[in-house]
């Protein structure tokens, strides 16, 4: 409940009363406007630079679509015109500012009777055009060259006006077009390249260096045809080259070449457009010279292999045609899930958050002041209500009183350094015993309570803990940590080979993580009940090179639906075969040892050994119930650690005594090698390999005794060959009588000249009974690590 009695209520409306500081409106919308003021601004100088063939016709574009579709015409036509101007650096440009005047005069007049039109605009834009061009000419000679030129700027002022839209979302906020967006950025690409011939660097055109680029990017991207394109539109806008009409048929046969090694990647590109250039410089070109310099080529190399791929990812999809429409779809809701992602760790932090505030109260134990006022209340009820000097003590002398309550408080909790009753009860009171009886009572309440502080504080701090791992864990998944790439090819090559044998397919999509991939296959109800379990599975590996292992999601033969569903997961080159013996202690007819072996998911192979403390039945439950945890969490994608730490928690949490277990736990990487050790409370474990062995030393203390429990991770790399041997504590002791155990177990595993697991197992179980009757539950598990020959 609240305590209402404690409540600040003048400073509560003192805080009411002041005012809270504000922004003025005008300082917060105006950072988005010139944001978009400069977009605005920057595209429309650009557009008025470019020209075709002394023609500027995209100003006046630029500027018409504004006043349409953004009611905006002002920004948009100064800086067309200020592009022109800085373009042209001549009065001629003056023609184009009157051509825009022309269009505002005209496109008011029938906004004001007519109302707006889409079709009256473009014709307004050619009529406006025509009007200043031939006022333009009548002062310099007319001819039926220029009239022509001056049609054909016309007509192109009128296709860009309803081009541009749709090519610039960012600014007009149109759905975006794909030929139109093309449109667009060839023509800003043009600018650019104009713009940058005049800056050289180190005796290096950029212009040249960023022509090269560009077909080098867009040939990795989309292939052949694109680069061809690339450096036809490349060759066309000119070079510093001093051969510059043979620059369209060296970029585009260049970028032809390079195109048709993007498979091969960056590396395979370059190759490609150096193959391309020197088959047409050397064989082509009689004129025997270089018709790009080496160190153009050399730089543009450099910049294309230091190119992130997430930017060449986004232009792929940027240039993306309308076939590859599901690929943006699939970005675009990958992005949107990972902002999920982010918002629900977010979430789960913030929730252990909340347990911190909490459980951050000082641990130690100090005397509170409802211990001191529950003595001094009980005290006064119950024997100083009948004092005669209660009237002296609790009035006249109140901080005397309490601090001698205090002081006896302390020395009865130990607290005190001298252990000697205050003056007060010596002088003054006769019921010292009686108030004492009180102090001891309201102490053990005040232990009960601390107590249960105590628990509720780890708890908080467990759960908090607990929140804080999830949050990273899907931080983790959300930062893109387990990035997969597609490999459209193999899709293709997948659907021509099951065209072959005539299973329909409907989709295929490759995930690669290397060096593993899943194949994700849709397809219609299957003809015969051969497709989904022999015939693709062959196919599947036999294009990918792969053994692989396939998982029926969804089966119409079975739920009902309309498409068949399944899964093709590439397995690891290497093998495991386990093999497992053990004995109950001498006595009981249960082993209280537990084992497990498994795959997991991204070839990953799981073996364990767990020992419950206690024997017989309870023993075995714990042991199981300690191993099922750990299986579901690794199942579940949790990494060691972590599994480890949940499964200490939860054996906590049960509160039961001896609820402590020793896991002797390995993770196999089939497709690496690489094994991961992790052991608490377990004896070494040893790998065979060939005549040398290695022991993994046990350590740490078994879960489920403290809190934190530590974990280190031993990493080991595994061979085709090798026997792994993991035992129980109880195997150790039964050769540990008079004699190093561990040293005697190796030997034994040395003498043993098998590579068959569970033959293994067994020799070295017939050998500790030979020692003496078993003190312990003894289990052996043994693995045989080979490599797979797939065909």
């Amino acid at each position: 409940m609240i305590n209402r009695a404690q409540l600040k209520w003048h400073s509560l409306s003192r805080q009411t009363s002041k005012r809270t500081p504000t922004l003025p409106f005008s300082l917060i919308s105006s950072k988005p406007v010139v944001k978009e003021l400069m977009r605005v601004g920057v595209f429309g100088f650009i557009l008025g630079m470019a020209s075709i063939d002394g023609l500027y016709p995209f100003g006046l574009s630029f500027m018409a679509a504004n006043s349409l579709y953004r009611k905006d015409y002002i920004l948009p036509g100064v800086f067309s015109f200020l592009g022109t101007l800085l373009a042209m650096q001549s009065i001629i440009s003056l023609r184009y500012l009157g051509a825009m005047g022309i269009f505002l005069l005209i496109f008011f007049l029938h906004k004001r009777f007519y109302g707006e039109s889409e079709l009256a605009l473009g014709a307004m834009v050619v009529l406006s055009n025509l009007i200043a061009g031939i006022l333009f000419l009548t002062t310099r000679g007319v001819s039926l060259y220029d009239i022509f030129l001056l049609l054909v700027e016309s007509a192109i002022a009128c296709i860009m006006t309803f081009i541009i839209p749709g090519g610039m979302p960012w600014i007009f906020k149109e759905q975006v077009n794909t030929t139109e967006r093309n449109i667009c950025m060839a023509v800003l690409l043009g600018v650019v390249l104009s713009i940058a011939k005049n800056i050289i660097l180190l005796g290096i055109n950029v212009r040249d260096v960023l022509g090269v680029l560009s077909v080098l990017i867009l040939a990795l991207i989309a292939g052949p045809g694109a680069g061809a394109s690339a450096g036809i539109i490349i060759g066309i806008t000119g070079f510093s080259f001093s051969l510059s009409p043979w620059s369209i048929a060296i970029m585009a046969f260049s970028g032809l070449v390079s195109g048709s090694f993007y498979k091969l990647g960056k590396v395979g590109t370059i190759i490609g457009f150096s193959m391309g250039y020197l088959l047409y410089n050397l064989h082509v070109n009689s004129m025997g010279e270089a018709i790009i310099p080496l160190p153009v080529l050399f730089v543009s190399y450099l910049l294309f292999l230091l190119l992130p791929p997430k930017v060449l990812k986004k232009v792929e999809l940027y240039f993306a045609n309308s076939h590859n429409q599901e690929l943006i779809s699939s970005y675009n809701i990958e992005e949107r899930a990972r902002d999920r992602l982010y918002e629900l760790a977010s979430l789960l932090n913030n929730l252990g958050e909340a347990f911190k505030d909490s459980s951050t109260q000082r641990e130690e134990r100090v005397l509170s002041a409802q211990y001191l006022d529950s003595v001094c209340k009980e005290a006064q009820i119950k024997i100083c209500s009948k004092c005669g000097m209660r009237r002296i003590c609790w009035e006249k002398e109140l901080k005397r009183t309490i601090s001698a309550f205090y002081t006896l408080i302390k020395n009865h909790e130990g607290i005190s350094a001298k252990n000697t009753l205050p003056f007060l009860f010596k002088s003054r009171c006769n019921q010292t015993e009686s108030i004492k009886a009180i102090v001891r009572e309201q102490s053990e309440i005040f232990n009960v309570k601390h107590h249960i502080d105590n628990i509720i504080r780890c708890n908080q701090e467990l759960i908090r803990g607990h929140f804080s791992t999830a949050a990273e864990m899907i931080r983790s998944l959300a930062q893109g940590k387990y990035e997969e790439t597609y490999d459209r090819n193999s899709e293709k090559e997948l659907m021509e080979r099951f065209s072959e044998v005539g299973v329909p397919v409907e989709r295929i999509n490759i995930e690669y993580n290397n060096p593993e991939f899943n194949v994700n296959i849709v397809k219609p109800p299957c003809k015969s009940d051969k497709e989904c379990e022999i015939v693709i599975p062959i196919i599947v590996s036999d294009v990918l090179g792969r053994k692989t292992r396939t998982n029926i999601i969804d089966c119409p033969l079975k739920t009902g639906t309309h498409q068949c569903r399944l899964k093709i997961i590439s397995e690891g080159i290497l093998e495991v075969s386990v093999g497992v013996v053990g004995v109950a202690k001498q006595g009981q007819n249960i082993s209280g040892d537990a084992f497990s072996f498994m795959q997991l998911k991204g070839g990953k192979y799981m073996l364990a050994l767990c020992d419950g403390m206690g024997v017989g039945s309870e023993a075995a439950k714990h042991s199981e119930k300690t191993l099922t945890l750990l299986e579901r969490l690794l199942e579940a994608g949790y990494d060691p650690k972590t599994a480890l730490t949940v499964a200490n928690s939860a054996l906590i949490a049960t509160g039961e005594e001896e609820g402590f277990s020793t896991i002797d736990l390995v993770l196999i990487d089939t497709n690496s090698g690489m094994a991961k050790f992790l052991k608490s409370g377990a004896p070494a474990c040893f790998i065979k390999r060939g005549k040398r062995i290695i022991v993994i030393n046990g350590g740490n203390l078994p879960i489920g005794i403290m809190d934190e429990v530590p974990c280190n991770i031993i990493e080991k790399s595994l061979r085709p060959g090798d026997m792994l041997v993991m035992v129980t504590d109880g195997v150790i002791d039964a050769f540990s009588e008079g004699q190093n155990g561990e040293e005697l177990l190796r030997k034994i595993i040395m003498e043993c000249k098998t590579s068959n697991p569970q033959e293994m197992a067994e020799k070295i179980l017939n050998k500790t009974k030979e020692q003496k009757n078993p003190r312990d539950d003894m289990t052996i598990l043994v693995a045989n690590i080979w490599e797979k020959r797939f065909k």
